[in-house]
């Protein structure tokens, strides 16, 4: 390869992680806290988010993988910028035991079911389906896999990523985010899921865990006030109001998000958008159990979010 084709990889790629930083401190909108191609590595975490008193320090395992393919032959035979390329990105830190239980099964099927929706074999099974698929921008491409990273070249490259990581933490719950990402020539898009965890029964936090029955309409009406707040004190944002409550949802210290992917609220372009609403707000819709989960929790730490190797 030569040395510019190696640069123009390292731009487009640094060019994706920067829109997906950017996009992630673009979209959580009033927070409430702290304002890859075919090779694997492996790193053990050694230190605990979570320890607190009579708790068991969190672990967990990074791990990333990158898959390569390319199109047997160019488009056009005497151009070798038009071969269709696709490489498959994938970096996960994964809990190995939290609060001492080693046995995270719940955790990783809820993670499996919104990383990988289309594989019904649980997170391994979903890890391998993605990696093994490429991703081209046409139909039928005859491809090869390579095991080194192939050019990129405009309308002809497809990149897609998956990351899966712990983003907030605290003594009572734990949440992991799962953000896909794609880079289709010139398009880059990404949508965010989350998975809420309670560290204490190791069972998946829902909206129904959260909220008492029949109240859609009134979390739908509180989220339209806020974005109509949101759109006086910012106008260059230009949210559009919700037609249904957002079933995704991301816990926090003093509040949740209702998560809209991208152009359900606003315009593609703007990407995610995640409305924070603080639970002062939403307590008279709040389960007891819930409601005593979030009084005694404490030690709240979000983290940073994955970065793919450069």
């Amino acid at each position: 390869m030569s040395k510019r084709n190696y640069f123009i990889i390292i731009a487009i790629l640094v060019a994706v992680d920067i829109a997906t930083a950017f996009w992630y401190l673009a979209g959580h909108i009033n927070s409430d806290g702290k304002n890859d191609f075919f090779s694997a590595g492996s790193e053990l975490a050694t230190e605990a988010d979570t320890l607190n008193e009579n708790f068991v320090p969190d672990k967990y395992q990074t791990i990333e993988y990158n898959a390569f393919f390319v199109s047997k032959a160019p488009v056009i035979p005497s151009d070798q910028r038009t071969y269709y390329t696709s490489i498959k990105r994938l970096k996960t830190n994964i809990p190995t035991s939290i609060n001492g239980e080693t046995n995270t099964d719940r955790l990783l099927a809820e993670v499996a079911r919104k990383a990988f929706p289309n594989s019904h074999g649980g997170l391994d099974n979903g890890v391998q389906n993605f990696l093994k698929s490429p991703a081209f921008n046409v139909p039928n491409v005859d491809y090869k896999v390579i095991n080194s990273a192939p050019t990129i070249f405009a309308k002809y490259g497809n990149v897609q990523g998956v990351k899966i990581y712990p983003i907030f933490t605290s003594k009572n719950y734990l949440v992991m985010a799962i953000n896909r990402s794609s880079y289709k020539g010139v398009v880059t898009q990404n949508t965010a899921y989350y998975v809420n965890y309670n560290r204490y029964s190791h069972s998946i936090i829902s909206k129904e865990d959260i909220f008492i029955n029949d109240v859609d309409n009134k979390l739908l009406s509180i989220v339209n006030d806020k974005i109509e707040k949101l759109n006086e004190d910012q106008p260059n944002l230009e949210l559009h109001q919700a037609n249904t409550l957002s079933q995704e949802i991301y816990l926090r210290k003093n509040g949740l998000f209702f998560v809209y992917q991208a152009g359900i609220i606003a315009d593609e372009a703007e990407g995610v958008i995640e409305i924070y609403i603080p639970f002062s707000t939403l307590n008279p819709y709040l389960k007891p159990e819930f409601s005593s989960l979030i009084t005694t929790n404490s030690h709240c730490q979000e983290l940073k979010p994955l970065a793919f190797a450069k």
